[in-house]
Order: structure tokens, then C-alpha cells, then sequence
């Protein structure tokens, strides 16, 4: 697939357009929309007040579940809802020290990045800006009522990033099919596996349920001029453990 053209907004990238061959880019926040988007992203080195509460998947080691995504990632998707908009991915720093301190990447809005600037000084240190993919989904157990949950993971190799974003290139959404996500190993050697599953008449209608704002609930954009002192847990300021960004690590 081509690009068009990419305009620079406060650092997200989103993707609009007519046909699925062509997009136009937009970056804003440090998020990325869009197949084309995502799947360069995925591809790319990383160089660089009141919160509305999520409730954020989880998944123990050897459990597995039924999802279906009520966003597709592109907003070009025959079956884009935008009532439902569109999930994203998100380029994070994360103080290597203490995981609740991860905000959205500012390279490219802000021109300054309190992360990359870290990164840049010791690469070994943890603070490389990594790519994680946000969406909401429908979650379906049997011990309880269907449910919304933020889908959030890494795009390694072990994550189930890689698998949607390639069936969703393929097919050309992602909503129209029910999902089966698996998790095996702890920590480090967490690994995610997600296959779709055939059509079945009995799904709930996703399009009756609300979704979380992902851009209030799920990231943290944060000034960078109070980089220095989120990141570090310098300021006494409370949004700094909202509930945005998640602090499961998957």
C-alpha cells in the first residue's frame, strides 16, 4: 500500500482516506492509526487532569478468553463505526524503574522528548520508546456478563500485536470476528497467541456498547516541560498515577 502525503499534528498518526491503497498520515501525540501506518511503525526503530477510569484486559498465565475489537484500525475498513473510532498504536517511554511512569513520546509534536533524551544518553538504560497497540474490545467469559476492556499490548513478536494488524491487512477488518487470546509464561517469557474464530450468530451487537476515550483513558500526553518531573516522580501532581496508560505489562 502507498501514501499519499503525512501532515505533523502533535505527534499521533491517523490515517483517513477513500480507498484502502491511500491514506493520508497525521501525527498526534505519539499515536499511530491506520494499517499502513501501524504496519511502518511496527517496522520503524524507536528512537526516541482528570482521568476517566479504564477497565484494562488481563489475562494469568495459561487462561484464555473470547474478544471481539469493537474498533478496526483503519478508518478506511468496510466495517469502520465512527461511533467506535478507531484503535492505535502508541509510542511510549516508560521509566525503566518504575513502570507507572510511561507517557506518550513528544518528538514529533513537542520537537522535545524528555524519553529520547534519556535513550540518547544511555541507550542501555530502558528508556527507548516502544510501540503498543490500544483498542477496545468486548470481552466474553462465561462467569460474567460481556464486557468492555481496553486491549493493550507491545508489538514483539510475542505479543498478538503482529497477528491482528496482518488480518487485518488481509481481510480488511477486524470487528466482524470473534477472537481467541491465549497467554502462556510469566514475565519475560509472557507470550500471546490470538486466532478468529468462525462467525457466530449469537455475538452481542457490538455497536449497543460504549467504548472508553483511549486518548484520555489509555495513554498520558504529557508537556515537556513537566517531563523531567513525571518521569522521575518529582511532582507531587496526582494525574501522574491516573488511571491512563496501563500498568500491566503484557
Amino acid at each position: 500500500m502507498n501514501m499519499q502525503h503525512g501532515i505533523c499534528i502533535n505527534g499521533i498518526i491517523d490515517i483517513t482516506g477513500h480507498r484502502i491503497a491511500h491514506y493520508t498520515r497525521r501525527y498526534i501525540m505519539g499515536i499511530v492509526r491506520g494499517l499502513t501506518a501501524l504496519n511502518k511503525q511496527l517496522d520503524k526503530p524507536q528512537m526516541s487532569s482528570d482521568a476517566q477510569k479504564g477497565r484494562w484486559l488481563q489475562l494469568k498465565d495459561g487462561e484464555s478468553l473470547k474478544i471481539k475489537f469493537l474498533q478496526e484500525l483503519d478508518p478506511d475498513s468496510p466495517n469502520y463505526n465512527d461511533k467506535m473510532g478507531a484503535g492505535f498504536i502508541a509510542v511510549e517511554h516508560t521509566n525503566p524503574k518504575d513502570y507507572r511512569r510511561k507517557g506518550l513520546c513528544s518528538a514529533d509534536d513537542q520537537g522535545r522528548c524528555f524519553g529520547c533524551e534519556m535513550h540518547r544518553r544511555d541507550p542501555k538504560e530502558g528508556w527507548k520508546g516502544r510501540s503498543r497497540l490500544y483498542a477496545n474490545v468486548l470481552v466474553m467469559e462465561e462467569k460474567e456478563e460481556p464486557y468492555v476492556a481496553i486491549f493493550s499490548q507491545g508489538s514483539g513478536p510475542k505479543s498478538a500485536t503482529p497477528a491482528v494488524i496482518q488480518y487485518a491487512g488481509e481481510t480488511g477488518s477486524i470487528t466482524n470476528v470473534t477472537w481467541k487470546l491465549k497467554r502462556t509464561g510469566e514475565k519475560t517469557e509472557t507470550n500471546y497467541s490470538i486466532i478468529p474464530l468462525p462467525a457466530n450468530d449469537k455475538d452481542p451487537d457490538i455497536t449497543k456498547f460504549e467504548v472508553f476515550d483511549l486518548e484520555k483513558v489509555a495513554v498520558r500526553d504529557v508537556p515537556y516541560a513537566d517531563q523531567e518531573n513525571f518521569y522521575l516522580g518529582i511532582s507531587s501532581n496526582s494525574s501522574a498515577e491516573s488511571s491512563a496508560s496501563s500498568s500491566v505489562e503484557w
